[in-house]
């Protein structure tokens, strides 16, 4: 399967983004390696992640679960928590509900943005056994991974309903991502020094994902 870079370019970051009004990110005081600095299981819909329900989007507490549903194709769409770090471990519990398998999902780290525009580092799987990592800056998409675009992965569980298990680290310059507890690989960057966590799904030509997440924790790494 022929994964594009195009097929991120999603009219999120020029649509449903500019339309959410992101809580006041808030200032943490330092933390030790290993500190819980978030955990949540989506049992309390105030916990403070973004909520909005549209047309093409919905990203909002279902079930006791984070729900991010994709209508339409070759979108994105992420819920962030409302931080401001400079590093983080994050770890969340992804399960695909409906909608096409070739889908994209999974968590980002040092979310900001620049005027209208969106910065982000992504760390994605896919339900048909891919996976890749990259940036986000400025609305721009850039693959991280060795292979410069989606890659097989046979640590992510596929099919319909299947539940898989992220962790990504961002700490400094190095970004890593483990799967189901497979280290995937390390990969490194400096554009991005600091910002928000969230959750993030996508869409390529076939619209109707719907991706749930829980037992998030976001720790310092």
């Amino acid at each position: 399967m022929v994964r594009v870079l195009m097929a991120h370019t999603r009219a999120c970051v020029l649509g449903w983004c500019a339309l959410i009004a992101l809580a006041a990110c808030a200032s943490l005081p330092a933390a030790r390696p290993g500190d819980v600095i978030l955990q949540d299981d989506f049992s309390d819909p105030q916990s403070g992640w973004d909520r909005h329900t549209g047309l093409d989007i919905t990203t909002d507490y279902v079930d006791g679960a984070y729900l991010i549903a994709v209508a339409a194709g070759n979108l994105d769409a992420w819920g962030l928590a409302g931080l401001d770090l400079d590093d983080a471990q994050i770890e969340a519990e992804a399960r695909h509900l409906a909608g096409p398998l070739d889908n994209a999902f999974g968590v980002l780290c040092r979310y900001t943005r620049t005027g209208d525009q969106n910065n982000f580092y992504f760390f994605l799987v896919s339900s048909d056994g891919y996976y890749s990592a990259g940036k986000v800056v400025k609305d721009e998409y850039t693959y991280l991974n060795p292979a410069g675009d989606f890659e097989p992965l046979a640590a992510v569980q596929t099919g319909p309903g299947a539940v898989n298990r992220l962790q990504a680290v961002c700490r400094g310059e190095t970004l890593s991502l483990t799967v189901n507890g497979v280290a995937v690989g390390e990969f490194r960057d400096a554009t991005l020094r600091h910002g928000d966590v969230g959750l993030i799904a996508g869409t390529f030509n076939e619209g109707g994902v719907q991706i749930a997440f829980d037992n998030v924790t976001v720790r310092q790494p």
